[in-house]
């Protein structure tokens, strides 16, 4: 079987399970400013996002999306996906960026997301974070918007409130 199938359908397979896809309404150009998104280079897209702290965050898809590539690199358990920027994912955060060379403060800013952002690919239709220990399948769309299949669909990461379902059951 070709590499590249197998590719496909091991991300289509982890699709089916992944904690976050993420994407652009229909027939918009770019996305607002309330939606995680990227353009051009894929290791620059998520330099550009808010910072995340305990107690200085409020509950998002994006610290979920940051959540799930703690638990994609084997920090977190998937169970500890909530949307909420908590004290075990401030500890994850500190031991994954001291484990990655940063500096382990617990926030996540422009160096820790652009470090995460080198790990990302492009495997279409899926963008994919690599992570250390299984990948998270992701899909930028054309505008940029980033999506997470959740629920049975495709839904638009959020930058400034939950509306995965994972999170929405908490």
């Amino acid at each position: 079987m070709a590499r590249g199938s197998v590719a496909l359908r091991t991300i289509t397979v982890l699709a089916m399970s992944a904690v976050l896809t993420l994407g652009a309404a229909p027939g918009r150009a770019s996305p607002p400013p309330s939606y995680v998104d990227g353009g051009g280079a894929l290791a620059d897209d998520w330099r550009d996002e808010p910072q995340l702290a305990r107690g200085r965050v409020e509950r998002s898809d994006l610290v979920g999306m940051w959540q799930a590539v703690l638990w994609a690199d084997g920090y977190l358990p998937r169970s500890g996906v909530s949307c909420a920027y908590d004290a075990a994912t401030a500890e994850a955060t500190r031991v994954w960026q001291s484990n990655h060379g940063l500096d382990a403060d617990g926030i996540v800013g422009r160096a820790t997301f652009g470090f995460a952002g080198r790990r990302l690919t492009r495997i279409p239709p899926w963008t994919v974070y690599q992570g250390e220990e299984r990948n998270l399948p992701l899909r930028r769309a054309s505008g940029g918007a980033y999506e997470v299949y959740d629920g049975g669909r495709f839904r638009a990461l959020r930058r400034d409130t939950v509306t995965l379902v994972q999170c929405r059951r908490r």
